[in-house]
């Protein structure tokens, strides 16, 4: 298979169920090794790549994600900024900041406090994307985006 995602657009995978899309996407966000083949981020192949330096350009939802116990949901938006955050670079402003926009887009501003465990599936797929905003990539892979969406 040869793919290429263009700058700007939408692209979406449609199939049956089983079809193989979220391996596909899964292979793409290196999560899976291909069995065979490459997967290239700009001119760089994805699985030989540092993982942080993927991640400030990449970002996934998978289908189905699960939140630790007892995270907030200002914590998980947060967890989405990990890839700018170095052992002794943190720039605390520019973080949240952009856990404001992404909270703010999503509409969860007004959960910033409550456990994640305790809202909606609705209310948390929201969370999630949220979170993926908040990682600032220039490229998401969103698998099954509208679950429980409200």
């Amino acid at each position: 298979m040869d793919i290429t995602i263009a700058e700007g657009k939408l692209t979406v995978l449609l199939g049956p169920n089983g079809s193989g899309k979220s391996t596909l996407l899964k292979t793409l966000a290196r999560t899976l090794t291909p069995s065979a083949g490459h997967v290239y981020l700009d001119g760089q192949d994805i699985h030989r790549s540092n993982t942080r330096e993927v991640a400030k350009r990449l970002g996934l939802l998978p289908q189905g994600p699960v939140a630790p116990e007892g995270l907030s949901v200002k914590q998980l938006v947060g967890m989405g900024r990990f890839p700018h955050q170095g052992l002794w670079q943190k720039n605390a402003h520019q973080d949240a900041e952009a856990i404001r926009e992404a909270m703010a887009f999503t509409n969860v501003t007004e959960f910033a406090d409550r456990n994640v465990d305790a809202l909606s599936g609705g209310q948390r797929q929201r969370c999630w994307i949220a979170m993926v905003l908040a990682q600032q990539t220039d490229l998401i892979l969103l698998d099954e985006p509208t679950t429980f969406w409200i």
